[in-house]
Protein backbone atom coordinates (compact mmCIF):
# COMPACT_ATOMS: atom_id res chain seq x y z
CA UNK A 1 0.00 0.00 0.00
CA UNK A 2 1.25 3.51 -0.69
CA UNK A 3 0.55 6.45 0.43
CA UNK A 4 -2.16 7.58 -2.16
CA UNK A 5 -4.19 4.64 -0.98
CA UNK A 6 -4.19 5.68 2.69
CA UNK A 7 -7.14 4.26 4.49
CA UNK A 8 -8.61 2.63 1.26
CA UNK A 9 -9.28 -1.14 2.09
CA UNK A 10 -8.53 -3.81 -0.69
CA UNK A 11 -11.99 -5.95 -0.99
CA UNK A 12 -10.00 -8.91 -3.13
CA UNK A 13 -12.59 -8.63 -5.91
CA UNK A 14 -16.08 -8.03 -3.41
CA UNK A 15 -17.07 -4.52 -4.84
CA UNK A 16 -15.96 -1.43 -3.84
CA UNK A 17 -14.39 -0.29 -0.62
CA UNK A 18 -16.78 2.33 1.99
CA UNK A 19 -14.23 4.54 1.49
CA UNK A 20 -14.93 4.70 -2.13
CA UNK A 21 -18.44 4.81 -1.94
CA UNK A 22 -18.73 7.27 1.26
CA UNK A 23 -15.50 9.36 0.37
CA UNK A 24 -12.42 9.70 2.31
CA UNK A 25 -12.58 9.40 6.24
CA UNK A 26 -12.25 13.15 7.70
CA UNK A 27 -9.44 13.57 9.65
CA UNK A 28 -8.50 16.19 12.24
CA UNK A 29 -5.93 18.79 12.32
CA UNK A 30 -3.39 19.28 14.66
CA UNK A 31 -5.19 22.16 16.31
CA UNK A 32 -8.34 20.38 16.68
CA UNK A 33 -7.12 18.29 17.87
CA UNK A 34 -5.19 19.87 20.65
CA UNK A 35 -8.43 21.89 21.00
CA UNK A 36 -10.07 19.05 21.59
CA UNK A 37 -8.12 17.41 24.39
CA UNK A 38 -8.11 20.53 26.36
CA UNK A 39 -11.37 20.59 26.67
CA UNK A 40 -11.30 17.38 27.67
CA UNK A 41 -9.01 17.90 30.09
CA UNK A 42 -11.03 20.66 31.38
CA UNK A 43 -13.89 19.01 31.94
CA UNK A 44 -12.21 16.20 33.68
CA UNK A 45 -9.98 18.96 35.65
CA UNK A 46 -13.79 20.23 36.34
CA UNK A 47 -15.37 17.17 37.04
CA UNK A 48 -12.56 15.99 39.57
CA UNK A 49 -12.45 19.18 41.68
CA UNK A 50 -16.44 19.22 41.80
CA UNK A 51 -15.82 15.01 43.31
CA UNK A 52 -12.70 16.59 45.59
CA UNK A 53 -15.32 19.43 46.95
CA UNK A 54 -17.79 17.13 47.42
CA UNK A 55 -15.61 14.56 49.28
CA UNK A 56 -13.62 17.51 51.05
CA UNK A 57 -17.51 18.13 52.54
CA UNK A 58 -18.50 14.69 53.64
CA UNK A 59 -15.20 13.97 55.57
CA UNK A 60 -15.93 17.69 57.59
CA UNK A 61 -19.46 16.00 58.12
CA UNK A 62 -18.22 12.32 59.51
CA UNK A 63 -15.33 14.27 61.46
CA UNK A 64 -18.62 16.45 63.13
CA UNK A 65 -20.31 13.27 63.20
CA UNK A 66 -17.39 10.91 64.78
CA UNK A 67 -16.55 14.06 67.18
CA UNK A 68 -20.34 14.21 68.20
CA UNK A 69 -20.22 9.88 68.64
CA UNK A 70 -17.09 10.90 70.76
CA UNK A 71 -18.41 13.62 72.97
CA UNK A 72 -21.75 10.54 73.69
CA UNK A 73 -19.23 8.45 74.17
CA UNK A 74 -17.00 10.37 76.89
CA UNK A 75 -20.67 11.36 78.76
CA UNK A 76 -22.15 7.95 78.39
CA UNK A 77 -18.74 6.88 80.03
CA UNK A 78 -19.15 9.12 82.65
CA UNK A 79 -22.27 8.53 83.65
CA UNK A 80 -21.46 4.65 83.72
CA UNK A 81 -18.71 5.56 86.35
CA UNK A 82 -21.09 8.07 88.34
CA UNK A 83 -23.60 4.99 88.31
CA UNK A 84 -20.51 2.36 89.47
CA UNK A 85 -19.77 4.63 91.96
CA UNK A 86 -22.80 4.99 93.75
CA UNK A 87 -23.37 1.26 93.35
CA UNK A 88 -20.42 0.34 95.32
CA UNK A 89 -21.08 2.91 97.63
CA UNK A 90 -24.74 0.84 98.17
CA UNK A 91 -23.01 -2.17 98.18
CA UNK A 92 -20.64 -1.16 100.87
CA UNK A 93 -23.53 0.40 102.78
CA UNK A 94 -25.27 -3.12 102.57
CA UNK A 95 -22.38 -5.35 103.28
CA UNK A 96 -21.90 -2.97 106.46
CA UNK A 97 -25.71 -3.00 107.47
CA UNK A 98 -25.65 -7.04 106.98
CA UNK A 99 -22.13 -7.42 109.23
CA UNK A 100 -24.26 -5.70 111.66
CA UNK A 101 -26.99 -7.89 111.69
CA UNK A 102 -24.95 -11.31 111.42
CA UNK A 103 -23.27 -9.70 114.39
CA UNK A 104 -26.39 -9.10 116.48
CA UNK A 105 -27.35 -12.62 115.22
CA UNK A 106 -24.26 -14.15 115.98
CA UNK A 107 -24.17 -12.55 119.29
CA UNK A 108 -27.72 -13.75 120.19
CA UNK A 109 -26.88 -17.67 119.00
CA UNK A 110 -23.80 -17.09 121.65
CA UNK A 111 -26.09 -15.92 124.45
CA UNK A 112 -28.73 -18.44 123.79
CA UNK A 113 -26.18 -21.05 124.02
CA UNK A 114 -24.64 -19.61 127.14
CA UNK A 115 -27.73 -19.91 128.65
CA UNK A 116 -28.90 -23.18 127.65
CA UNK A 117 -25.34 -23.86 129.21
CA UNK A 118 -26.86 -22.24 132.55
CA UNK A 119 -23.92 -19.62 132.39
CA UNK A 120 -25.07 -16.19 133.42
CA UNK A 121 -22.43 -13.60 131.73
CA UNK A 122 -22.18 -9.93 132.80
CA UNK A 123 -21.67 -8.25 129.68
CA UNK A 124 -20.41 -5.06 131.40
CA UNK A 125 -17.60 -6.45 132.33
CA UNK A 126 -14.61 -6.60 130.40
CA UNK A 127 -11.75 -8.57 131.31
CA UNK A 128 -12.85 -10.96 134.84
CA UNK A 129 -10.09 -11.77 136.98
CA UNK A 130 -10.66 -15.06 138.18
CA UNK A 131 -7.50 -16.75 140.64
CA UNK A 132 -6.68 -19.57 138.99
CA UNK A 133 -6.50 -23.00 141.17
CA UNK A 134 -4.61 -26.14 139.57
CA UNK A 135 -5.63 -28.30 142.48
CA UNK A 136 -9.16 -27.83 141.56
CA UNK A 137 -9.16 -28.80 137.95
CA UNK A 138 -7.17 -32.09 138.82
CA UNK A 139 -9.46 -32.86 141.82
CA UNK A 140 -12.38 -32.96 139.25
CA UNK A 141 -12.77 -36.29 137.26
CA UNK A 142 -14.12 -34.24 133.57
CA UNK A 143 -11.59 -35.55 131.25
CA UNK A 144 -13.74 -39.21 132.41
CA UNK A 145 -16.99 -37.26 131.76
CA UNK A 146 -17.70 -36.02 128.64
CA UNK A 147 -20.04 -32.86 128.30
CA UNK A 148 -18.41 -31.52 131.46
CA UNK A 149 -16.18 -28.73 131.52
CA UNK A 150 -13.56 -28.21 133.78
CA UNK A 151 -13.16 -24.66 135.69
CA UNK A 152 -10.38 -23.34 133.20
CA UNK A 153 -12.01 -24.54 130.38
CA UNK A 154 -14.85 -22.44 131.53
CA UNK A 155 -13.62 -19.44 132.30
CA UNK A 156 -11.16 -19.27 129.49
CA UNK A 157 -15.05 -19.71 127.45
CA UNK A 158 -16.28 -16.91 129.36
CA UNK A 159 -13.44 -14.87 128.57
CA UNK A 160 -13.95 -15.70 125.06
CA UNK A 161 -17.63 -14.36 125.15
CA UNK A 162 -16.88 -11.55 126.88
CA UNK A 163 -14.54 -10.28 124.18
CA UNK A 164 -16.95 -11.41 121.37
CA UNK A 165 -19.74 -9.61 122.95
CA UNK A 166 -18.38 -6.56 123.80
CA UNK A 167 -16.82 -6.27 120.18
Amino acid sequence: MGSDTHGIVRTLRKGASPSLVYGPVYKRSQAEKRDFDSRVEMEVQKATSAMKIEMTEKMYEAKKEMEAMDKKFLEAKEEAKENNKVMERKLSEAKMDMEEIIADKVKEGIQAYVKSLGINIDVSLKSEQVPYNPLEDCQQPSSLVPGVHTRKVRENFIKILNFILIA
